[in-house]
């Protein structure tokens, strides 16, 4: 006997023992174990309704028939969901009701968009009372299916009168979801359907049916009784003058709209099955055949906003094709298309582009990929607004970079909540070099000092509040990944430390929006601590300014993690991010010190240089050095005497030794007195290439004579 046919004849050897007591045969039909796994449930006798609930999910019943099991009986349709409900809240039968559940769902969906039902629905609008409300349901759950049968019943000359009649009363019950097939038909049926059309959309009430009614009013064959009736219900969807609503206009809002992923815009998912894995969720869009009528392409729906939001902005650039609006949504669209779409395989029904969504977002200059980096912060998508800053870098310079309007879109980059956006914004102002500062292009340099440290992790620094305080803030912050940078009661004692990843900052009784701000200067998120009775007023005084989270003392640690979560600094770099950046801003900030432009200050990325310098070795020490070298600041010098001194390979320490004479040539000698004494000791010692070295730097420094060996 093999396995399964072993478990098979378990489960019903259980039910068999189980089931006597209640008088029922050895082998229960479909309904009598639906019954006893409501009743067991309801009794919480859980090994009984366990049992019952699996023998019924293995009795051959597809999905259809076990939604119409239930639904058939009212008794056993109100009774079901509470059973569910109180199994679901113990653990041995939560996995197999939510099974139970989810199979019932899909049954009765599939049964609504089931085309034969739908047809015998309509069929039956025409008989009795009873009958007309049996087929209102079924035609109401079937939703945006039951569009095109019921459009074909509104072109059958043919059809009886009381189901015609039926049909126009019940198209409008359908909601939203009759809004888009309804839409496409429009065009494509005869004068007297497209008054009901337009009347059914006018009842429906939803604005974005407008692109489809004026679309059929500017039609030249269009007739006045066609007109009249587009024009009541476009005053009734919200427009006081129809008549001047431009059609291109009407296709750049749904393109927005569309992008911005509107739930009004689509219809209940239809599952796909996906093997064993979860059903997958799809969207349809809807088109008009000549021979066919309505019919529909399904589209998984994460891919279906930004379909729909190609396709309209498209249509909008053939009609009006200086719409920079229309332009920039086609751009975005395409490229969250190509993001979502990874290595899935399908021919998606958006107009065939013959050059790649990177070729259109930088073809038409920075302007466009300022107004797409715009929609991805507005609409939280970090990829997208990688790419815009991608063709920003190819696109924009110094001049380009800023617009002077209301809102800066690299400004607005350089406070992202996402650290890759942070990062790749600071890169690309500091390739252009600006010779002006802009609104947050302070924050540059820090966040590209804080991407050299690279593998180092997240660290962050801890200040205000007592002792106590910071201590217990510092515990909560190492429990999520973060190191201790420093801590401190006043801001301005760290403020030149660098190198933080966020701010923990504990108000006290002076102005804490004072010290909010800075931190906000320099790029940096901040958890701003408040007492019970500041919440509401610190949270509208930081309305506006990026990566500010504002935390309740004593919140709990459920609140803690939401706020520095909501800031994006929770989720670390890969490693081969934190090597990417890390490189890239070292290569950064050495042309922005050998070209020192006007607009950036490289000295502000000396101390998280040092760190780096510090803590690496090997090649990566030797870039940061050179970087250091070509720093005008005291400390930057220093750091790389003491890194010279302090290395224990010969051809390192050789280098280093030379890039701090450079650094003294360049720049003035910046050596303490107690590193130009363990300079002249270490002379006295040293050998070969490394005393030839040595001897190189402190003839730099020109501080008189010293030992020779």
């Amino acid at each position: 006997m093999s396995m399964c046919t072993r478990i098979g004849v378990a489960t019903l050897l259980t039910i068999s023992a189980l089931l006597p007591a209640r008088g029922l045969a050895a082998t229960p039909s479909p309904n009598a174990m639906l019954e006893d796994f409501i009743h067991y449930a309801l009794t919480a006798q859980v090994e009984m309704a366990k049992a019952n609930a699996e023998a019924l999910l293995k009795s051959g019943l597809t999905n259809e028939q076990l939604a119409a099991l239930v639904d058939e009986d009212p008794r056993l349709r109100k009774r079901l969901p509470v059973a569910i409900r109180w199994a679901r809240e113990v653990p041995e039968l939560e996995t197999v009701a939510g099974k139970l559940e989810r199979e019932v769902e899909r049954g009765r969906m599939d049964l609504a968009r089931d085309t034969d039902r739908i047809v015998e629905a309509i069929g039956l609008l025409s008989g009795t009372r009873r009958a007309r409300l049996l087929a209102q349901d079924r035609l109401i759950e079937a939703g945006e299916y039951a569009v095109p049968p019921m459009v074909a019943v509104l072109s059958d000359v043919d059809a009886p009168a009381e189901i015609n009649l039926g049909v126009r009363t019940t198209l409008p019950e359908l909601g939203r979801e009759a809004v888009l097939p309804l839409a496409r038909a429009l065009p494509h049926v005869g004068a007297s359907q497209q008054v009901i059309i337009i009347n059914t959309l006018a009842d429906i009430g939803y604005p974005h049916a407008a692109e489809a009614i004026v679309t059929a009013m500017q039609d030249e064959l269009a007739s006045d009784v066609v007109k009249a009736a587009g024009q009541r219900a476009l005053i009734r969807l919200g427009w006081e003058s129809p008549e001047d609503i431009a059609l291109a206009g009407l296709h750049v809002q749904l393109a927005q709209d569309y992008l911005r992923e509107m739930e009004h815009l689509r219809a209940r998912p239809t599952l796909v099955p996906q093997g064993d894995s979860a059903p997958a969720e799809m969207q349809n869009i809807w088109r008009w055949e000549p021979q066919g009528g309505l019919v529909s392409e399904l589209v998984p729906t994460d891919l279906y906003w930004p379909v729909m939001a190609v396709r309209h902005a498209h249509t909008a650039r053939a009609m009006a094709p200086d719409d920079e609006a229309a332009l920039a949504i086609f751009v975005a669209g395409n490229l969250r298309i190509e993001n979502r779409l990874g290595d899935r395989d399908m021919t998606l029904p958006v107009p065939a582009l013959e050059r790649s969504p990177s070729f259109h977002a930088t073809v038409h200059g920075p302007a466009v990929a300022r107004d797409v980096l715009l929609m991805a912060i507005d609409q939280d998508d970090p990829d997208m607004a990688r790419d815009a800053l991608a063709a920003l870098a190819r696109t924009g310079g110094a001049f380009s970079l800023v617009e002077g309007g209301e809102r800066e879109a690299i400004s607005e980059a350089l406070a992202h909540p996402d650290e890759r956006v942070r990062y790749d914004a600071a890169l690309v102002v500091a390739r252009a070099m600006p010779e002006q500062p802009f609104p947050g292009s302070n924050r540059v340099v820090p966040l590209l000092g804080s991407a050299v440290r690279g593998g180092d992790g997240r660290e962050a620094v801890v200040v205000g509040g007592t002792p106590q305080d910071r201590a217990a803030a510092a515990t909560r912050l190492s429990a999520i990944g973060y190191g201790i940078a420093g801590e401190s009661d006043s801001w301005s004692d760290l403020i030149g430390a660098g190198g933080a990843d966020v701010v923990y900052m504990i108000a006290g009784t002076d102005d804490p929006l004072r010290s909010v701000e800075e931190v906000v200067d320099l790029g940096l998120p901040v958890v701003v601590v408040v007492p019970d009775g500041a919440l509401t007023d610190m949270r509208t005084m930081t309305v506006g300014l990026p990566g500010v989270g504002v935390l309740r003392r004593g919140a709990s640690e459920q609140a803690f993690q939401s706020v520095v979560g909501g800031l994006g600094v929770g989720r670390p770099l890969d490693e081969a991010d934190r090597r990417f950046y890390a490189a890239e801003s070292i290569a950064a900030l050495r042309e922005l010190a050998m070209s020192r432009p006007a607009g950036l200050d490289v000295s502000e990325s000396v101390p998280p240089l040092v760190k780096a310098l510090s803590d690496s070795t090997g090649p990566q020490q030797l870039v940061v050095a050179e970087v250091l070298s070509v720093i005008d600041a005291a400390d930057a010098q220093r750091a790389i005497v003491n890194a010279a001194l302090g290395s224990s390979d010969e051809w390192q320490q050789v280098s280093l030794l030379d890039m701090a004479a450079a650094s003294v040539r360049r720049f003035g000698d910046h050596v303490s007195s107690r590193q130009a004494a363990d300079l002249k000791k270490f002379i006295a010692d040293a050998r070969g290439e490394v005393a030839d070295a040595a001897a190189r730097l402190y003839g730099a420094l020109n501080r008189g004579h010293a030992a020779a060996g």
